[in-house]
């Protein structure tokens, strides 16, 4: 069996492990669909997409494949159901797997369903002003919808044709001060020097905003309803980047959307862009994985990518925005690097 997980390993930890192990039998494989080098979040990854490919390997997955960052910095909704088509254009992923607080899939597929059937109900609980996920608590009032990991198997369960394995996670959930199982816990140890930030190059990000107009950021996905307005105040009187957030965060807008919008705007990114993969961009592989990349070679919906002269035509296009959003990347880490990392780059194999 050929799993598929949307992942993003910010850091990789034990819960991840412990996900894999509970899939994986001796003659299946895991293919994980990775953030690269930009997360959900509306940050970098702290670690770069090859470091944390290297590790996803050495701990059980197969086969890793880039979610490219047109993808990976959207709202859930966006997120999982790029991650989605793009395990689906693989050709080769039997199930998709994932993690949840409640792993029950019958109970997250009538979540799914009922917030499919109330769509026109929520889009006028938004009106009131409130946030997307403060609508859809209001009017599907689901306990499930309390916490995120439900919340992304949710928005699977929601796009997918595959069927669906939920694990229960494990530990004291997300946002703890699990230093074993919460990413975010073990981020807020790490200092910046030795991890990819904004904060490391927040004089670069900084100008960025401030050489923009409001239509400018109004062309940036989730900007609407005057957000634009709101921005450019809070960045004409914010000396930091956290500044800018708060000034920019109401009851409507949640921080995580704010960060997103800021980090799209810093690298350039408009809502005319794709916002589903375009491409199928290979990380690393070990044996089990070199013979399902194989497979997928003359199965997949989407051209594969393992290294930089596979692009051709509208396929370079994109990949070669990719390479300019790693050239930035590179500005993120305690010493700046050069450009051109990532034609260089070469498939990680173990």
């Amino acid at each position: 069996m050929n799993f598929g997980v949307i992942c993003e390993f910010n850091p990789f930890h034990n819960g991840h492990k412990y996900l894999i192990d509970q899939i994986k039998g001796a003659d299946d494989t895991v293919i994980c669909c990775m953030s690269g080098n930009y997360v959900q979040r509306g940050e970098p990854a702290i670690y770069s997409k090859y470091q944390r490919c290297a590790t996803a390997l050495d701990n059980g997955a197969d086969l890793v494949i880039e979610l490219p960052t047109l993808c990976s910095t959207q709202s859930a909704q966006g997120f999982a159901q790029a991650g989605v088509e793009m395990l689906e254009a693989t050709g080769v992923c039997d199930k998709l797997c994932f993690g949840a607080e409640c792993a029950d899939i019958s109970r997250l597929k009538a979540v799914a369903d009922s917030i499919i059937a109330h769509d026109s109900e929520i889009k006028q609980e938004l009106s009131k002003g409130v946030s997307y996920p403060a609508a859809r608590n209001n009017i599907v009032n689901s306990p499930l919808l309390e916490s995120p990991n439900n919340i992304l198997a949710i928005e699977y369960l929601t796009h997918t044709k595959l069927d669906c394995v939920a694990v229960e996670r494990i530990g004291k959930g997300h946002d703890t001060d699990d230093e074993e199982y919460s990413a975010s816990k073990i981020r807020s140890l790490l200092p910046n020097r030795k991890i990819h930030t904004l904060y490391n190059c927040q004089d670069a990000v900084l100008y960025k905003l401030r050489s923009m107009s409001a239509e400018d950021f109004a062309k940036i996905q989730d900007v609407s309803e005057g957000l634009e307005h709101r921005i450019v105040e809070a960045v004409r009187t914010g000396k930091s980047l956290d500044e800018i957030y708060e000034k920019i965060k109401t009851k409507r807008y949640t921080m995580a959307r704010i960060r997103r919008i800021i980090l799209r705007a810093f690298l350039d990114i408009t809502e005319d862009m794709p916002q589903r993969p375009q491409y199928i961009h290979v990380l690393g592989f070990n044996q089990k994985g070199q013979e399902l990349l194989n497979k997928a070679k003359r199965n997949a919906a989407l051209p594969i990518i393992t290294r930089y002269a596979d692009a051709k035509g509208e396929t370079k296009k994109w990949y070669d925005m990719e390479c300019k959003f790693t050239d930035i990347y590179n500005l993120t880490g305690n010493t700046p690097a050069e450009c051109g990392c990532e034609q260089r780059e070469k498939v990680i194999i173990k």
